[in-house]
């Protein structure tokens, strides 16, 4: 609320509570008839609300998180030499001075989608986004050097004229100094490089964080990394696949000489337990196991004179 509109409320105030308590009388009446004017408190009343609304003075509160700037109009250069840094409530003369209230606060900001040339001409969009805030010692100074442009929107059209084409003019310089798959094969760095450059060009008055570009490659580039990234991906899974093949052939050879070795085992020792049974059968144990198999009966059979079917049993 105005210094103004402030003091017209008490004068309303002051005379409303003058005729309540009839203080204040316009006109006395005496048994029904006006006998004049003792006071003229309406054309007090108007000179009073007329003396309030022309009067020098306003009063302004300085908001929490909030630069005060207390300019002077009538100093050289139109006052922009003269500022003077100010908190709480300030009372002023509004025909030769003027109160700026300057955001500290982080401002989050995201442009739309601008192009951007990189090495060699590619044309690239980018739809920037960050955070940055006004540095407070030298809020004075941006308002002195940007004042035209902070006057005719605040903070808001420096974000959109003289801090966004600082910002797009320094994701374009850095991109022109490196070709296209530099740029998305190296998206951190590019962005790092990126953020440095605009602090230096906006560090006198702003910090910027939190900067990215969202760049985004041309429909052929788009395809070219696309297909490289698909020929990478199927080159690792062949890769894969050979391991594995080469780790189950390994595994098959290894069974194999598992297998061959108790085979050759095995036939050591049957060969070696047939030696043993042929050092230990002799032939009079041979014919001892004859005899104990012959269940004694004579073979029907028919010989020739003198046949014997019991051979060698001496």
């Amino acid at each position: 609320m105005s210094l103004t509109s402030l003091l017209i409320i008490v004068v309303l105030i002051v005379f409303a509570i003058g005729f309540l308590t009839k203080k204040l009388q316009v006109v006395r009446t005496k048994n029904g008839r006006v006998e004049g004017f003792n006071f003229k408190p309406l054309s007090v009343l108007f000179i009073l609300i007329v003396a309030a609304m022309f009067q020098p003075y306003d009063l302004k509160k300085i908001e929490v998180g909030h630069k005060g700037l207390l300019i002077n109009l009538l100093g050289d250069k139109r006052g922009a030499s003269n500022t003077d840094v100010v908190s709480g409530i300030v009372f002023y003369n509004k025909y030769f001075q003027e109160v700026q209230e300057i955001p500290l606060d982080q401002r989050h900001i995201e442009y739309d989608k601008q192009a951007v040339v990189a090495k060699g001409g590619y044309p690239c969009d980018i739809k920037p986004s960050f955070n940055y805030s006004v540095k407070e010692a030298n809020a004075p100074d941006m308002f002195t050097n940007l004042r035209t442009t902070y006057k005719s929107g605040g903070l808001n059209a420096i974000e959109n004229g003289w801090l966004a084409n600082a910002i797009i003019g320094a994701i374009n310089d850095v991109a022109n100094r490196y070709p296209v798959d530099y740029l998305f094969n190296n998206r951190e760095k590019f962005e790092s490089e990126i953020l440095i450059e605009v602090n230096k060009r906006v560090g006198k008055w702003f910090t910027v964080t939190q900067l990215k570009s969202n760049i985004l490659p041309p429909g052929s580039i788009r395809k070219s990394i696309e297909a490289k990234a698909k020929a990478d991906a199927d080159a690792n899974t062949a890769e894969a696949q050979a391991r594995v093949a080469k780790a189950d052939a390994q595994r098959k050879i290894e069974l194999a000489k598992g297998d061959s070795a108790s085979v050759v085992i095995r036939a050591k020792a049957e060969a070696a337990s047939i030696k043993l049974k042929q050092q230990e059968v002799t032939p009079t144990y041979v014919e001892y196991q004859r005899v104990l198999k012959w269940d004694g009966v004579m073979p029907s059979t028919v010989l020739g004179s003198g046949s014997n079917t019991l051979y060698n049993l001496k």
